[in-house]
């Protein structure tokens, strides 16, 4: 079985046969906003103003025996990331999330690493996330990444729900 989220940048739908649902169905709120944030590719830091967030230098910190500035970044959403940049190369090594779901705060802690330049930007091949207090994670490992390739933009249209009928 495969499950779909897919947000075309103002409308979000899924399919979920885990939870019984074949049909494409609505994001529900929540949903949308977390799909929103994680559509944001270049990350929250990037143009922050024009995005409507908030950053604020709170300090210094170590992480790993690594020197980092802690930043605390304000999402237009309201949620909250605190990012931990490296002192000497300036790119994030890991980040916490805080965000509100079904009403109960859910805090995240994402590590960042294995840093590459592609396109003149250092970007992370290795992401690894896990719910804080939690002894379990999930690991997202790339091969590649690519800039500005083309894709069908249809790709992200909710599928029409199918049409009744057939002959008797």
């Amino acid at each position: 079985m495969t499950g779909i989220n897919a947000y075309d940048g103002s409308n979000g739908w899924k399919i979920d046969p885990f939870g019984g649902k074949k049909d494409a169905e609505a994001l529900s709120e929540e949903e949308m906003r977390g799909i929103v944030e994680d559509s944001d590719f270049d990350e929250p830091l990037i143009d922050y103003k024009a995005k409507g967030n908030k950053v604020e230098l709170v300090g210094m910190d170590q992480i790993e025996g690594t020197d980092v500035y802690k930043l605390k970044v304000t999402l237009k959403s309201g949620d909250t990331r605190y990012y931990y940049m490296d002192t000497d190369s300036f790119v994030p090594i890991k980040y916490d999330t805080k965000r509100i779901i079904r009403g109960t705060p859910q805090e995240t802690e994402t590590t960042l690493g294995d840093y590459k330049q592609v396109g003149g930007w250092y970007l992370p091949f290795s992401m690894e996330t896990r719910q804080k207090g939690s002894s379990g994670s999930g690991k997202i490992t790339l091969d590649k990444i690519e800039f500005n390739v083309p894709i069908d933009s249809t790709r992200y249209s909710r599928p029409k729900p199918p049409t009744g009928g057939g002959s008797l």
